[in-house]
């Protein structure tokens, strides 16, 4: 499944989605990403024209209640449905509100392919925990020529989930696993798409 997605007609609604279910304690637990970032790239002199998220419909999805299923995609906290379509989204909403503030010379295409998406069962999340899985390709082209900028590179996100009275706990204070993984995207995102210094200096 792919879609290209022009970041300034959807940024109001993923701002929204973010807002809604995010807060001040999800912050103070995921300090540890701020301290530690993925990657420290050079800023670049872009703005985001389009992203592009495909999930492809080769990898398998699993809704088998077991610790760790054998699949690709294992997601629980959208209803039964698409689970391709469902991750695509997340995506989508963690990182439109970021790269729609990038407002570079060079116009790109930012192109995910996700290889990857584990969230945890909720058996795993309810006993012994886990990890949340997050794994893509990522390629940036020129919005002009088409030409790749950056070649095509793996990412890795995978960070560790909650489990037992750390998972209950945190859900009363609405901090799920969609909080978490799209809070994990964005710091990613954050980081390996900085603003140039110029660029926040205007903003101030």
């Amino acid at each position: 499944m792919k879609t290209g997605i022009k970041l300034p007609l959807l940024a109001i609604l993923a701002v929204f989605a973010v807002a809604g279910c995010a807060g001040p304690a999800e912050v103070m637990r995921d300090q540890p990403f701020l301290d530690t970032p993925v990657i420290e790239p050079e800023p670049r002199d872009w703005a985001v024209a389009r992203l592009d998220i495909v999930v492809p419909e080769t990898l398998t999805v699993s809704e088998a209640n077991t610790i760790k299923p054998r699949a690709d995609i294992v997601w629980r906290e959208d209803a039964p449905g698409d689970r391709h379509a469902q991750v695509q989204t997340l995506f989508e909403q963690a990182l439109t509100p970021v790269l729609s503030q990038l407002d570079g010379a060079t116009r790109v295409i930012v192109h995910l392919e996700l290889t990857r998406f584990h969230a945890v069962t909720e058996r795993a999340r309810y006993t012994i925990g886990g990890e949340h899985e997050i794994e893509f390709l990522m390629t940036v082209f020129d919005a002009e020529t088409g030409q790749s900028m950056t070649g095509r590179r793996p990412v890795d996100l995978t960070f560790r989930a909650y489990g037992g009275q750390q998972a209950i706990e945190a859900e009363a204070e609405g901090i799920t696993q969609r909080v978490r993984i799209m809070s994990r995207l964005q710091q990613w995102a954050l980081a390996e798409f900085p603003r140039p210094a110029s660029s926040l200096l205007q903003a101030n």
